[in-house]
């Protein structure tokens, strides 16, 4: 940031070595100074502070400079500019969430455009997901008139100057050359049609989540701005232009609303997407228990204290009613979800250095966990059966997981942006892995043993599982059996076997393993649990179709167990 601008939105009395001091009580560290620029990093749940505008205007309200019950009043939406935005009905599947805003009069000189830029790749970065999630566009009003159009154009059918560009390119040719191109061409992969938004003239705004148009490039003579916001996700795009929105009102901007109109009835609806006006401006009523506010903060605050503190954060019309207390969250917070978020903030206003340590009530010694205590039990045994341990990536796909392992697809954790096509999702099981480890040494001697203690992901849960593989020309499924009721009888379990479904395993040489207990389910045989007994792992053969399709030759027998079952299950 540079240090005069934010000394000149902070106001006259500002000090550096006051807000070295103060900012990191807000939740910041200061990472450098130089010159006349000063490094500060937050934490990723406020992009609000991403710009030296949001900085200004939280250290202003933190450290007492106001604006008080003002800042209502300056950030609000002044009047409708009676501009129009059409969503074409083809952008359903295209790029549905559009949002935008007007705003005049605002004060750009070269401290201000960098400001505006960089708050716009940050957002685009972070809450946009590398533009796929949400893309903002900002341009210069004046050469444009209304009403606007977001609609699908093939790749070939529109040319117009992009950004920093001479002559007109169209859409394929900026995917293939411009360099914003070449970057972001994966967010609009396998469509035949990309998103454009266009004005009355036909003259291009946009085509996001890729490239402005250079007639629309912000100058320092720039006083008339239109933001557009598209995207997947109509709350992260209502956010991004809530911030933008207020960064140009500090910058001395007048909001104004755009109407966003969306068909009828061609599915826009089932996503929340319905005509109306734009930004979602409002101050959003939220409300926090006081009797579990001062539990969770071990320490009970005043009225006036809890008023002051939550005010030094930003908030307005505190309002306090019996144990209940009320309260207006800025439409640039998108980090208050729960009133734990406002109980973090009070704590904040009213300063950490306040609280005070107190006793603990009862004596209390730490321990190890004993899902880590037996998880070391268990490494142990299977060292000495002559095993190794393995560390391998928690990501896979679906043609593995669900191909390869020969189970149906189910409810799985989908990796939103992956990298490469190897890694989609995160994975359910850890028998691929092993066995990729395996393929990658097959030049080794056999046999081969090893084994890894590694979570997964069941569905959306979180689970601990014990993997290994046996890698050997008398690898069975006798082998494995050994094994298992050695692991088990150390740990002092019962257990009982069932057949196992064929998938990973030979006909008749898998086997489910299941316990006295309650809760766990393992993947892929939870349907061999009945009253009373649960499946927590499974071991066998493992088929000859998985070995040649990842290019092994030699017998393997494995097995895979829930370690958080069976643990939740000793008694």
């Amino acid at each position: 940031m540079s240090i005069p601008d934010l000394a000149r939105l902070v106001g006259d009395d500002f000090t550096l070595d006051e807000f070295i001091d103060r900012i990191p009580m807000i939740g910041a560290t200061v990472e450098k100074v130089e010159g006349d620029e000063i490094t500060v990093e937050f934490f990723p749940d406020r992009p609000d502070l991403f710009c030296v505008e949001g900085v200004a205007r939280a250290y202003r309200a933190f450290t007492g400079r106001g604006p008080g019950d003002d800042l209502m009043k300056t950030m609000k939406i002044e009047s409708d500019s009676g501009l129009e935005l059409e969503v074409d009905p083809g952008m359903l599947k295209v790029r549905p969430v559009m949002g935008a805003a007007y705003i005049t009069g605002v004060e750009i000189d070269e401290k201000a455009l960098i400001s505006i830029m960089n708050l716009q790749e940050k957002l685009h970065i972070t809450v946009g997901r590398k533009r796929k999630k949400v893309a903002i566009g900002i341009h210069d009003a004046d050469p444009l008139k209304g009403p606007f159009r977001f609609w699908p154009a093939l790749p070939e059918e529109v040319e117009f100057v992009p950004l920093q560009k001479e002559g007109k390119w169209n859409l394929k040719r900026i995917l293939e050359e411009h360099e914003k191109g070449r970057d972001y061409a994966w967010t609009v992969e396998g469509l035949d049609r990309y998103p454009l938004i266009t004005d009355s003239k036909d003259d291009v705004l946009s085509f996001p989540p890729i490239i402005n148009g250079e007639l629309t490039r912000v100058s320092g003579r720039t006083k008339n701005i239109f933001v557009d916001c598209t995207g997947w996700d109509l709350n992260a795009v209502s956010l991004a232009v809530n911030i933008v929105c207020s960064q140009l009102i500090s910058r001395g901007g007048k909001l104004h609303s755009v109407k966003v109109i969306y068909p009828e009835g061609k599915g826009f609806e089932e996503l929340g997407l319905r005509t109306g006006t734009w930004p979602l401006y409002d101050w959003r009523e939220a409300v926090m228990d006081l009797d579990w506010a001062g539990n969770w903060l071990g320490k009970e605050l005043e009225p006036v204290e809890i008023s002051a503190s939550l005010q030094k954060m930003g908030y307005e019309g505190i309002k306090i009613e019996g144990r209940m207390i009320t309260c207006l969250v800025p439409p640039w917070r998108g980090d208050i979800l729960h009133q734990a978020d406002i109980a973090e903030d009070l704590a904040i206003g009213f300063g950490f250095e306040k609280f005070e340590g107190t006793e603990p009530r009862e004596p209390m010694v730490g321990s190890e966990r004993k899902l880590t205590t037996i998880s070391r039990a268990l490494r142990s045994t299977l060292v000495g059966m002559g095993f190794l341990e393995v560390r391998t990536i928690s990501l896979s796909n679906e043609a593995i997981q669900f191909g390869l392992m020969g189970r149906e697809e189910s409810e799985h954790v989908k990796i939103t942006n992956p990298i490469t096509t190897e890694h989609t999702m995160m994975r359910m099981s850890a028998i691929p892995s092993l066995l990729s480890l395996l393929r990658s040494n097959k030049h080794r001697d056999l046999p081969q043993r090893i084994f890894e203690v590694s979570d997964v992901m069941v569905g959306n849960r979180n689970r601990v599982l014990l993997t290994g593989l046996s890698e050997d020309n008398k690898a069975s499924f006798t082998e494995i059996k050994g094994i298992i009721q050695r692991l088990l009888s150390d740990l002092g379990i019962e257990f009982e076997l069932s057949p196992a479904p064929p998938g990973c395993y030979i006909r008749g040489r898998g086997a489910a393993v299941r316990i006295r207990g309650s809760g766990g389910e393992i993947c892929p045989f939870p349907e061999l649990s009945r009253e009373g007994m649960i499946s927590v792992g499974h071991f066998g053969e493992i088929h000859p179709r998985m070995i040649s399709e990842m290019e092994l030759s030699t017998p393997i027998s494995g097995f895979e167990m829930d370690l958080q079952a069976v643990i939740e299950n000793i008694e």
